[in-house]
């Protein structure tokens, strides 16, 4: 050890061991002399040869002491006595002068690293929004109409739209407590509430992510199996009705989303890049079918008749192949079958003409399954059906519920679609302030598709018969999708839209859920999760 004055002390230095504490750049040169003076040392250079630059050296003196170790007053009162100055030592300060990264290698390593530039709108709003309106919005929200009507669906949406709402006031609060780094909703939770609490949490989110995946890709493939290709079910478009736990059409529904979860893992599979090709495009398919609702309710109520027919055989409303002739007539022409010159019908109504004379005095009529606003300000939409164990329906003549409901299970059905508020705070670390963004794009997506399912519950309500806002399936329609037949100027738009929605929701939770997982096996708070902390990519898809 160095000899260091009153403080410290150890052996002697000797002239040879002088030169090997030199740096390089300074040991190359001789010393012109080395005087000892007890255990201090003094070197002098000529001027002529190199020195460091800095402060320590004077490139005016052509004799400089260098370094100064040793005791005394003397030592005390020297710039460079090693530990008697609270500074930095020079052989320290000169090495990190050397390996310390300049201007430039600082400016080529941000330049390697992601840049982190999404703002509210790009990174937060639109993401948010794309994932909050999924299927559910189009194939279910009529039915929630039609079945417990429109003020008790106001009740029911506000419920929804609140605790999401809540939780958006939460999250943000959280966000604007810290720091805010990668790992979304999870980082947030487990820093501010402790990584236990966190991991406890973070589970149930994932769960909830892998399950909303089962769910939109079910509501997919019910749209193309009923509305864009039947033809593709098997069994045949017959068995459509057949939904409970182990009905053919249900088996359906599990054999095509199997298939088309095989589909979108291989897209995930392709890297999160290729997957955020296709988000804008599904994003802008969904503006375009909310935005047909909305123009089909205004056509509705400017021209009542462009809306489709139904028949009603008193209060029942029929199946539109039980009044129409298969392979020979179009449900655009049903008002020239609901009558009881239709041979067809009336065979059907009394087969082998053996029935009582009360199916003939049944009126039956052919009425605006799309009358408009004007024509449909009563208690046709505000009153509410629920629907009840009763006898047992005519499976093929009349338009049936196949689910008891309530105000309660309806709640539960529809609550799925105003979820996917966390879809911006996941994407944190793409953010360029988070703090500023989570907050204003999470709650201002959340009013904004609060604001489109009431005013789309209204539309749906104030446009759409009573009996046609109870038939889920559209099968007074010939199979067709209701929301569909009201949107403008065709129903193509909404079909694709609403399909392509389901595709793109399971995609952004096929890419975040196994995420979360990895982020949760990270903190090594549930150790059987420890194989899920692979961190290469390949091996973490995998696995995860």
């Amino acid at each position: 050890m160095l000899n260091g004055g009153d403080r410290r002390h150890g052996p002697p230095v000797s002239e040879g061991e002088v030169h090997e504490l030199l740096p390089s750049s300074i040991a190359t040169t001789s010393p012109t002399s080395i005087q000892k003076h007890g255990s201090r040392f003094t070197l002098s250079f000529e001027s002529n040869h190199a020195h460091p630059s800095g402060s320590a050296i004077s490139r005016t003196s052509s004799h400089r002491e260098l370094f100064a170790w040793g005791g005394g007053k003397e030592a005390g009162n020297h710039n460079l006595a090693l530990f008697e100055e609270p500074s930095m030592p020079f052989f320290s300060s000169y090495l990190k002068a050397h390996t310390t990264p300049g201007p430039l290698e600082r400016m080529q390593s941000e330049n390697q690293k992601k840049k982190a530039d999404l703002g509210v709108m790009l990174g937060v709003y639109l993401p948010t929004i794309q994932h909050i309106l999924g299927v559910t919005m189009f194939i279910r929200l009529f039915w929630v109409v039609g079945i417990a009507g429109l003020g008790q669906t106001f009740v029911l949406l506000f419920l929804c739209c609140l605790c999401t709402f809540l939780t958006c006031i939460s999250i943000s609060a959280v966000a604007t407590n810290g720091v805010v780094e990668s790992g979304g909703a999870y980082f947030m939770i487990s820093r501010n509430l402790g990584p236990e609490f966190g991991s406890a949490v973070g589970l149930l989110f994932y769960l909830a992510n892998t399950v909303a995946t089962s769910m939109y890709l079910v509501g997919g493939v019910e749209i193309l199996l009923l509305y864009i290709f039947p033809g593709l079910t098997i069994g045949g478009p017959e068995v459509h009705s057949q939904t409970d736990t182990f009905g053919m059409m249900t088996n359906n529904l599990r054999f095509y989303s199997t298939l088309l979860l095989l589909l979108e893992f291989i897209i995930v599979a392709m890297g999160v890049k290729f997957v955020q090709m296709l988000a804008p495009v599904s994003l802008v398919c969904v503006i375009l079918s909310i935005l047909a609702c909305y123009a089909g309710g205004i056509e509705k109520t400017v021209n009542p008749d462009a809306g489709l027919r139904v028949c009603m055989y008193g209060d029942h409303l029929l199946q539109s192949k039980f009044v129409i002739p298969k392979d020979n007539g179009s449900i655009y022409d049903m008002c020239d079958y609901c009558n009881l010159n239709n041979s067809y019908l009336v065979e059907n109504l009394c087969p082998g003409r053996n029935c009582s004379a009360d199916v003939f005095y049944t009126p039956l009529t052919c009425v605006n399954g799309f009358p408009g606003f004007k024509n449909n300000l009563g208690s046709q939409y505000i009153g509410k059906f629920y629907t009840t164990v009763e006898d047992k329906a005519d499976l093929k003549r009349d338009v049936f519920q196949d689910v008891n409901t309530s105000f309660w299970v309806l709640l539960a059905i529809y609550f799925p679609a105003v979820t996917g508020i966390f879809t911006g705070a996941n994407m944190s670390g793409d953010l360029k302030n988070p703090q500023q963004s989570i907050p204003k794009g999470t709650i201002a997506a959340t009013l904004t598709t609060s604001f489109i399912y009431f005013s789309l519950a209204f539309v749906f309500g104030a446009t759409i018969s009573g009996s046609v806002l109870r038939d889920k399936n559209g099968q007074s329609m010939g199979g067709s999708m209701v929301v569909a037949a009201l949107s403008w100027p065709s129903a193509w738009v909404l079909l694709v839209g609403s399909f392509l929605s389901t595709f793109g929701a399971a995609l952004q939770c096929l890419c975040s859920a196994p995420r979360l997982l990895q982020s949760i096996a990270k903190d090594d708070v549930i150790p059987i999760l420890t194989p899920f902390r692979r961190s290469r990519r390949i091996m973490n898809l995998l696995w995860v």
